[in-house]
């Protein structure tokens, strides 16, 4: 009897627990399910905010592009015609037309979507109104065409700008195929300008503009460096940290002579580039990287450029990494080249002009570990002895610093002999119109730049490559290395301050 009496107790308190873990169970699954209601609920709730951004987004690039109606012109039918051929056929940044403007910007994506990065160029109409801003007269309308860099799209631009209190603002538009709009505002200060806007799709753009086609790549580049960047740390989730810097130890010091001959006396004409450019250049050195004397000649003589020679000489040691640049006049005579100093004659004969085979000879007598040679002049750019073109060096990531650090370090260790010209033996054009600039030089400041910002070391192959996006089928940058003069593998390179050890 008693063990019954256990039994019943024993199966009252099991029909107990199970009751309760049912209860349990059910009471789990309620609130799992409550959970899930809330969350769906949430990403209900945060889809139709972003679903009600885009709805906004869109009224509101309706009403611009509503607007702009009041300000856009109607084209001729031979612009109108212009424009639908250029929208055909997608154009590589490299190969835009020459313009007033050009302009580099990109697509921020939403959800599951890519960036996407434009570019394009604008030219004033000159039927526009005009304006004047510190005595400099403005055409208050212009107009271009945009590309898409993966060939997704094509735009046709139009913008307008005016005065508002004392600043020059703007509105742009851009009508692109596949029913995509785009507007925007934005502020010029001087020839460039950087502003933001909205798709029709939801999407917000960013972009700057430069009358120089060279800045305008290199801010492409600075827009997928700085989207590639943000994109790697979202991917993986990790907190963003500082990069590693890349430190390097040259063995011994920079120096640099720069020459630039703008006036001539003796029936050459003048230049407008050279002096910008070596005044430009030497800045750029003082300011960014570790040059311990720089020398300058202005508008040389050949007594001048000699002594200049001879002093640089004396200066260096065969540890030292040694910059020589030269703006100016060349020419040629019975396939020889010359340099034309400032007080050279018209005619070759009377001894004034510096032949190229002297200048060789200054340069094998300078003591130095790495000597570079920059020449931005007609006609002399391959008439060292014992030209070797480059035509394929391979490309350096510059993400794996480490890597990098490492190659830039040998380059650094290794004997170095090279020559870098605007061109072969042709004519180089004087100035980039409205810069007073070379398009060697500006490449050449442009990249000082930008490497200084990214803090990467620049070595002088990478320069000449860079430089190739930047120059016309008629005029294409040369490296080489003079067999006469031994060259040992090296690489002449620029490195900031901020890199040094």
């Amino acid at each position: 009897m008693q063990y019954l009496k256990n039994t019943i107790i024993a199966l009252t308190i099991l029909l107990g627990l199970i009751t309760f873990a049912q209860s349990e169970t059910s009471w789990i699954k309620k609130k799992d399910k409550t959970e899930t209601v809330k969350k769906v609920e949430k990403e209900k709730t945060t889809s139709w905010i972003k679903k009600k951004e885009v709805k906004e987004n869109k009224k509101k690039v309706k009403e611009k592009i509503k607007e702009s109606k009041s300000w856009i012109t109607k084209k001729s039918k031979e612009k109108v015609k212009d424009i639908k051929e250029k929208l055909k056929k997608h154009k590589s940044f490299e190969k835009l037309p020459k313009a007033e403007f050009y302009f580099a910007g990109y697509i921020e994506p939403l959800e599951n979507e890519e960036i996407k990065y434009v570019y394009g160029y604008v030219n004033s109409d000159k039927k526009s109104d005009t304006f004047k801003v510190d005595n400099k007269n403005f055409y208050s309308k212009s107009d271009g065409v945009a590309y898409f860099e993966d060939k997704s799209n094509r735009c046709e631009i139009d913008s307008f700008i005016g005065v508002l209190f004392g600043d020059i603002k703007g509105k742009v538009v851009l009508k692109c195929k596949k029913g995509l709009d785009i507007t925007g505002d934005f502020k010029q200060v001087g020839l460039t300008g950087k502003g933001d806007g909205e798709t029709s799709d939801g999407n917000s753009i960013k972009f700057k503009f430069y009358n120089s086609k060279i800045e305008a790549i290199a801010q492409l580049e600075n827009y997928k460096l700085d989207n590639e960047t943000k994109t790697t740390v979202v991917e993986r989730k990790l907190p963003s940290k500082k990069k590693e810097k890349i430190i390097l130890n040259p063995n011994g010091n920079y120096y640099a002579l720069l020459i630039g001959n703008s006036k001539y006396t003796n029936g050459w004409s003048n230049l407008e580039s050279p002096i910008n450019d070596i005044n430009s250049i030497k800045a750029v050195l003082n300011k960014k990287y570790n040059f311990k004397k720089i020398l300058t000649v202005e508008n040389g003589t050949k007594k001048e450029i000699y002594s200049a020679f001879q002093k640089l000489s004396k200066l260096t040691t065969t540890n030292d990494y040694v910059l020589v640049y030269y703006s100016g006049h060349g020419q040629i005579k019975a396939e020889q080249a010359y340099w034309i100093p400032t007080d050279g004659s018209k005619e070759w004969g009377n001894g004034d002009w510096i032949n190229i085979s002297e200048i060789d000879i200054f340069l094998t007598e300078i003591k130095a570990h790495h000597l570079a040679v920059l020449v931005d002049s007609c006609f002399v750019g391959s008439k060292f002895k014992g030209m070797n073109i480059i035509d394929d060096i391979e490309e350096l990531n510059e993400d794996d610093s480490k890597k990098y650090a490492k190659s830039m370090q040998s380059a650094l260790d290794l004997r170095s002999r090279s020559v870098l010209s605007s061109g072969t033996t042709g004519q180089v054009s004087d100035t980039v119109k409205g810069t007073g600039h070379s398009r060697f030089a500006l490449s050449i400041i442009n990249q000082l730049n930008v490497f200084h910002k990214k803090s990467y070391p620049l070595g002088l192959e990478q320069m000449a490559l860079y430089m190739k996006i930047n120059y016309t089928k008629y005029q294409k940058p040369f490296m080489y290395f003079p067999d006469t003069w031994q060259h040992g593998g090296g690489n002449f390179v620029f490195i900031p301050k901020k890199n040094l050890k």
